[in-house]
């Protein structure tokens, strides 16, 4: 079964924005799949959980951004070059083809 992790940090003003994106994205696939939610707000957490900063979404352990399992940790707000735009939040249609990837269903 999959599982999906968001990461974050209260306070990271893009962590919002992308948990709202990811949970758009589920529901335009019709994806009903439980997102569990990690407020990291240590960084004996963020070494815990393995944290690439906020916000983070992994899938089975696997950061959706990089699409590897993160080995570093980094205790801070995180930019994204999508496009060549660098941006704090992950946008909606990026967070779709790569949960088309993880969860291999027919859209």
């Amino acid at each position: 079964m999959n599982q999906i992790e968001f990461l974050y940090f209260s306070g990271c003003p893009n962590s919002q924005p992308t948990l709202n994106n990811l949970k758009e994205a589920l529901k335009e696939l019709h994806l009903s799949v439980k997102i569990k939610q990690i407020n990291v707000e240590t960084i004996e957490k963020a070494k815990e959980v393995n944290f690439l900063g906020s916000p983070s979404i992994y899938i089975n352990g696997i950061d959706i951004y990089t699409l590897k399992k993160p080995t570093e940790v980094n205790y801070a707000c995180r930019t994204f070059d999508i496009d060549n735009k660098k941006s704090g939040i992950l946008p909606k249609n990026f967070i779709k083809e790569r949960l088309k990837n993880f969860f291999k269903q027919e859209f």
